[in-house]
């Protein structure tokens, strides 16, 4: 008998072997796998820690602003920690529609954020429809749907450059935009003349 006789059950036998050094590597990479699995947990977590800090605004008595607060206390930008709140919600979202996103990644949930709960299942579902479910199909369901952001608009005028740069919130036109910063100017002026 040589070496080519063996049986299956006794390659089998030696397929599931593993040396000492292979297991402590296996145990290793489980351990990665299970951290990167609990990140994922842990970052939803943390995005509702930090709404509630700021909804209640608890950093109140540490800084005088919630940039401040979240710059000294956790060296984070505001803008990353509006990332995790949203991440968070849209998160808690999707599973309040029943449309758990399992892998759902926070950079991945980043263009749901923002959309009606009403939309996010939707967009789930578009996205399920090209086959895997992926950041690039999320982006693109999600982008079929929101609306597109309007861009500031320049007034030139003698010595002056004025730029109407609509936020989320907006409505109206930029004529009435600006006769309501025009009111409100006069008001400051006013107000300022009062007070000398």
């Amino acid at each position: 008998m040589g070496w080519f006789t063996r049986t299956t059950a006794e390659e089998g036998q030696m397929a599931r072997q593993l040396t000492h050094d292979e297991q402590l590597a296996l145990n290793s990479l489980e351990a990665k796998v299970t951290a990167g699995i609990g990140s994922v947990v842990a970052m939803i977590e943390a995005g509702k820690a930090l709404a509630e800090i700021r909804r209640r605004q608890l950093y109140r008595a540490t800084a005088g602003s919630w940039e401040a607060y979240v710059d000294a206390r956790f060296q984070i930008t505001k803008r990353r920690c509006d990332q995790m709140i949203a991440f968070a919600g849209v998160h808690d979202a999707l599973d309040e529609l029943g449309t758990p996103v399992p892998s759902l990644s926070e950079k991945a949930a980043r263009p749901l954020a923002g959309l009606p709960a009403d939309q996010l299942a939707a967009v789930v579902a578009e996205a399920a429809e090209e086959g895997e479910i992926t950041p690039a199909t999320l982006r693109k369901a999600a982008g079929r749907r929101k609306a597109k952001a309007a861009r500031p608009v320049r007034f030139r005028v003698p010595g002056w450059i004025i730029v109407a740069t609509p936020n989320r919130k907006a409505t109206g036109t930029v004529t009435e935009a600006l006769a309501a910063a025009i009111r409100q100017a006069d008001d400051q002026l006013e107000q300022a003349g009062e007070a000398a």
